[in-house]
C-alpha cells in the first residue's frame, strides 16, 4: 500500500485516507464502518429488544442516588417553546479526502464539514447549509460527508457520505435544494470520490468496498445508474471526469492512472518509460491532457492514455492538482503552492503554513483547503494571503468553554491547540498551542484517537475562570493553567496529579477552586489563589470522571464515572457525602452537566438499551432548557427540569459524529456542539 512510500502523513493513511478510525471503546475499524448502535437514519432512538429495556435498569447503580427535592417543580413533558437555528459552523474536513472546496462565484465557497454541506460567503462569512435542521425534517445527509464535486457552471454540487450504503445528493448551490438523490450498493463503505462530467448530465463515484468500485449515474434520471466496474484490490486516491470528453474519466492510485470511457472501454496508463510510481490525486485540463502527481513529488501529464511528461515539481508526496485556465496548481509534503504552465514549468511557487488537499481558481484568486483544516486565498502572484477559516484538524475535538467576560469560544481537542473562537465575527481570534514538543506516544488504554499527536499534545477539557483563567486537561492528565483568552500561550500553572487523561473540569461558582476530573477515578481539587496549589484528592468512584457539577456555595460536587455510578462529596473537606443524595436533595447546583439526577431522568428514552450514547448535559443560566449531545450525532433541546421518560425534545442535525458537548453560551443567545471524530464546532441561535 502507499503508506509505506510518504512517511507520517501518509497518503492513504486513515489519517489522510480515512481507512481506520477508534471507537469510544478503543477498538480500530474501517474508518467507514458504522457498528456502534446507531439508529437509523429516520428513526430518533435505537429501540430495544423485549427485555433490553430491563436490562438497562439493571445496570442503572444511580437510581438510589435519585431523591427529588422536598418541593419538585413541575415536570413538562412538550417540547420548549424556543427553537435552535444553525448560525455558523467552524471548520472544514480535511484528512481524508481531496478536491473538496470551490468557488461557486467571486464572493462564496462551497465545502464540507460533518454532515454538511456549507456555502459561505467569504467576506460577511453567512452560510446557509445543505442537510442541517430540526431532525424531523431536515433532508441531506446522516453521516460523515466524504467527497464533494462542483459542476463545471458551479450551480450545482454532488456530494457523498460514509456508511454501509452510503448516499449520494446533487444539490443546488444556489438555495441548497435537492436535485437528486441515490445510494451506492450495500457495502460500498463509502463515496471516497466524485465528478461530474462536462455537461453535468453524469456524476462518478468511486467506493471504499472490497473492490473499490466505480459508479456513474444519471443526474437527471434521479441517479440511475449508467456504468460500473471493479476497479481491483487498491483504493482509489483521486478519480475525475475529462473536461474534453463528456464520457471519459480517470482514477489514481497504486501503480498509476486508469482511464475509463462510460462506454464500457478500460485503458491502463501507459508509463512509456517514464517511472512508474504510485498517485495520489490527478486533475484534467481543458484540452484533454490528464495530469496526476505522485507519491515522490512529480507531476505526470497523460495525452491519449500515455505519458508524455514527468517533472519533480515538490520535496514529496503531490497531495493536491488543478488545471484552470492553461495553468497548472499543485501542492505537496513541502508545503508549496506551485504554479506552471500548460508544459508544468514553474511560474511562481508560494510556501504555505500548511500543504493543501484542494486547489480552486477563479480570475486572480486562488482557494486553498490545506491540512491544518483552514481556508486560505491567495492572488496568483503570491500576494494578499488571507485566512477565510480555521478549524481542528486532527484526532477529535472536545474542549468547549465559554469565557463568561468576553462572551469568546474556546476549543481544543488531538490536534496541539486551543483556538478561540468570536462568535459574533464568527472568526478565530487566537490560538495556542499544548506543548512545543513532544512526548511519549500513546500507550494502551488512553484516550481513543487517532491523532498523529501523543498524549502530551491532546486535550478533552476546557473551563474560564473568573480571574480569566483558561484550564486545560491534557490526554497525559497534565493540567495546564493559561493566562486568558487572549494568552493562550502564556503559562500560569502547570499540574501532573493526575495519573490518567482529563475529561471534566469546572470552576467553583466564586472561581477559588478547580476540579478536574480524571480518567484515573479521582477528582482533584486546586486552591487557585494558592497557586493551583492540590488541596484534596476525591476517592470514591470505581470509574473514570465523565461530569461533574459545584453546588453554588461552592462546598459540594457532585459527579458521574463511567461505571455510572452519581456521587456527592463535600470538596473543601475532601470526603464524600454518602448521604448526599437525600442530604443534598435540596441543594442548589451552579450548573447541571450530569446525565444522571432528579432533573435529567428524562434524557434517556423509553426502550434505549445503553444509556453511554448521550455524551454531554448541559443546563441554561436561566435554568429552563437543558441541552444533550449524543452519539448519534444530534443535538437535543429538552425543558428543564426534564424528569420523566416521556418529555420530548427539538432534535438537531448537523453533526456526524457523537457530538460529545454542547453548551449555552453566558447569557443563553447561543449554544455551541463540539462533534468528536467530526472535529466541527457548531454555533446555535
Amino acid at each position: 500500500m502507499l503508506r509505506s512510500l510518504v512517511g507520517s502523513e501518509m497518503c492513504i493513511r486513515d489519517r489522510c485516507g480515512g481507512f481506520q478510525r477508534e471507537t469510544k471503546d478503543g477498538r480500530i475499524v474501517r474508518g467507514t464502518d458504522r457498528n456502534e448502535g446507531r439508529p437509523e437514519e429516520n428513526e430518533m432512538f435505537g429501540l430495544a429488544e423485549a427485555g433490553a429495556g430491563e436490562q438497562f435498569m439493571a445496570v442503572k447503580p444511580w437510581i438510589g442516588a435519585i431523591v427529588a427535592p422536598t418541593n419538585p417543580p413541575e415536570n413538562n413533558p412538550s417540547e420548549p417553546e424556543r427553537r435552535l437555528e444553525l448560525n455558523h459552523v467552524y471548520g472544514i474536513r480535511v484528512e481524508d479526502c481531496r478536491s473538496h472546496l470551490y468557488y461557486v462565484n467571486e464572493n462564496e465557497i462551497v465545502y464540507m464539514i460533518a454532515a454538511l454541506g456549507i456555502v459561505m460567503d467569504k467576506n460577511s462569512k453567512q452560510q446557509r447549509y445543505f442537510g442541517a435542521g430540526e431532525k424531523r425534517t431536515a433532508k441531506g445527509h446522516t453521516d460523515d460527508i466524504r467527497s464533494l464535486a462542483i459542476s463545471p457552471d458551479r450551480s450545482l454540487v454532488a456530494t457523498g457520505e460514509v456508511g454501509a450504503q452510503p448516499k449520494m445528493f446533487v444539490w443546488r448551490t444556489s438555495d441548497c435544494s435537492i436535485v437528486s438523490q441515490f445510494k451506492l450498493p450495500r457495502g460500498a463503505r463509502a463515496a471516497v470520490s466524485v465528478s461530474f462530467n462536462k455537461d453535468a448530465t453524469l456524476v462518478a463515484v468511486t467506493a471504499d468496498d472490497n473492490d473499490h468500485c466505480l459508479y456513474v449515474y444519471d443526474v437527471a434520471k434521479g441517479g440511475a445508474p449508467v456504468y460500473s466496474t471493479k476497479t481491483g484490490p487498491e483504493p482509489i486516491l483521486a478519480m475525475a471526469f475529462s473536461k474534453h470528453d463528456p464520457n471519459l474519466l480517470a482514477a489514481a492510485g497504486k501503480r498509476g492512472v486508469v482511464f475509463f470511457n462510460v462506454n464500457g472501454e478500460t485503458k491502463k496508463g501507459l508509463f512509456k518509460g517514464a517511472e512508474m510510481v504510485d498517485m495520489a490525486c490527478l486533475a484534467w485540463d481543458e484540452t484533454g491532457t490528464c495530469i496526476s502527481g505522485s507519491s515522490k513529488g512529480d507531476l505526470y501529464l497523460w495525452k491519449g492514455f500515455s505519458v508524455i511528461e514527468a517533472k519533480k515539481i515538490h520535496t514529496g508526496c503531490v497531495h493536491s492538482v488543478a488545471a484552470i485556465g492553461g495553468k497548472l496548481y499543485s501542492s505537496g509534503r513541502d508545503n508549496q503552492l506551485c504554479i506552471l504552465d500548460a508544459q508544468a514549468n514553474f511560474t511562481n511557487k508560494i510556501p504555505l503554513p500548511s500543504y493543501a488537499k484542494a486547489i480552486d481558481v477563479l480570475g486572480s484568486k486562488i482557494l486553498l483547503a490545506t491540512r491544518n483544516a483552514s481556508i486560505l486565498e491567495v492572488n496568483a502572484d503570491g500576494s494578499g494571503l488571507t485566512t477565510i477559516m480555521q478549524g481542528h484538524s486532527d484526532g477529535e475535538t472536545w474542549g468547549v468553554a465559554v469565557d463568561p467576560q468576553t462572551g469568546i469560544v474556546l476549543t481544543t481537542g488531538d490536534d496541539n491547540s486551543i483556538k478561540a473562537w468570536d462568535p459574533k465575527t464568527k472568526t478565530c481570534v487566537g490560538s495556542g498551542i499544548l506543548n512545543a514538543t513532544a512526548g511519549p506516544k500513546k500507550k494502551t488504554g488512553g484516550a481513543s484517537t487517532l491523532s498523529m499527536y501523543p498524549p502530551n499534545q491532546c486535550a478533552r477539557a476546557l473551563a474560564v475562570g473568573k480571574n480569566g483563567h483558561v484550564a486545560v486537561g491534557l490526554n497525559n492528565g497534565e493540567l495546564h493553567i493559561r493566562a486568558g483568552v487572549n494568552s493562550l500561550d502564556q503559562a500560569v500553572a502547570k499540574k501532573t496529579d493526575a495519573r490518567e487523561w482529563i475529561e471534566v473540569i469546572a470552576y467553583s461558582p466564586n472561581g477559588e477552586l478547580l476540579a478536574v476530573g480524571s480518567h484515573d477515578n479521582n477528582i482533584y481539587v486546586y486552591d487557585v489563589n494558592g497557586g493551583y496549589k492540590l488541596q484534596a484528592t476525591l476517592k470514591a468512584h470505581n470509574s473514570f470522571i465523565t461530569q461533574l457539577d459545584w453546588s453554588v456555595d461552592g462546598q459540594y460536587i457532585h459527579s458521574v464515572c463511567g461505571a455510572y455510578e452519581l456521587l456527592f462529596f463535600h470538596a473543601t473537606k475532601g470526603v464524600q457525602e454518602k448521604s448526599g443524595a437525600s442530604a443534598l436533595r435540596d441543594e442548589e447546583w451552579a450548573t447541571w452537566t450530569t446525565k444522571f439526577g432528579w432533573p435529567a431522568q428524562g434524557v434517556f428514552p423509553p426502550g434505549v438499551i445503553d444509556g453511554s450514547h448521550i455524551n454531554g448535559v448541559s443546563r441554561s443560566h436561566d435554568k429552563q432548557l437543558l441541552l444533550t449531545a449524543d452519539d448519534w450525532g444530534l443535538v437535543n433541546l429538552y425543558r428543564f427540569p426534564c424528569a420523566a421518560e416521556a418529555n420530548k425534545c427539538w432534535s438537531y442535525r448537523g453533526h456526524s459524529e457523537h457530538v460529545v458537548r454542547a453548551i449555552f453560551s453566558s447569557d443563553d443567545t447561543h449554544v455551541f456542539s463540539v462533534g468528536g471524530y467530526d472535529k466541527a464546532v457548531m454555533q446555535w441561535r
